[in-house]
């Protein structure tokens, strides 16, 4: 169920209530309910970090968004699809990054693994 939609049932069920119970402060209630409204959210610092592992250590975004998917946090779930989305995205431009490098250079992984440190020493001499 989305926020704002958990939030405007709050609001229908207080405005039922005030109908029922004219004593009822009906402002009290609407502004209770955005205040718990906002706590129940994944925290500023937690979404950065979790986005920042995502981008740059990609499988271990996979890791938050497992977290966040079994999260009670209202926006855990936003936050869950963001890591995936983001760990995608980096592993795909790592992805065609190592292919455009070697393509450009002109070796091929296996001819990179036949280097022998023999062969290193012998360059730098």
């Amino acid at each position: 169920m989305d926020i704002d939609d958990k939030l405007a049932k709050k609001v229908d069920l207080y405005a039922s209530v005030a109908k029922e119970n004219p004593n009822v402060d009906i402002g009290a209630l609407m502004m209770n309910a955005l205040e718990t409204q906002s706590r129940n959210l994944v925290s500023p610092a937690a979404k950065k970090w979790a986005y920042l592992i995502s981008i740059s250590v990609p499988p271990f975004g996979l890791l938050f968004a497992v977290k966040y998917f079994f999260d009670d946090k209202d926006d855990s779930q936003q936050v869950a699809w963001v890591c995936v989305i983001l760990t995608v995205v980096s592993l795909l431009i790592f992805y065609f990054g190592y292919k455009a490098f070697f393509s450009t250079a002109g070796v091929t992984p296996q001819q990179i693994e036949q280097i022998k440190p023999s062969d290193i020493q012998q360059l730098y001499q």
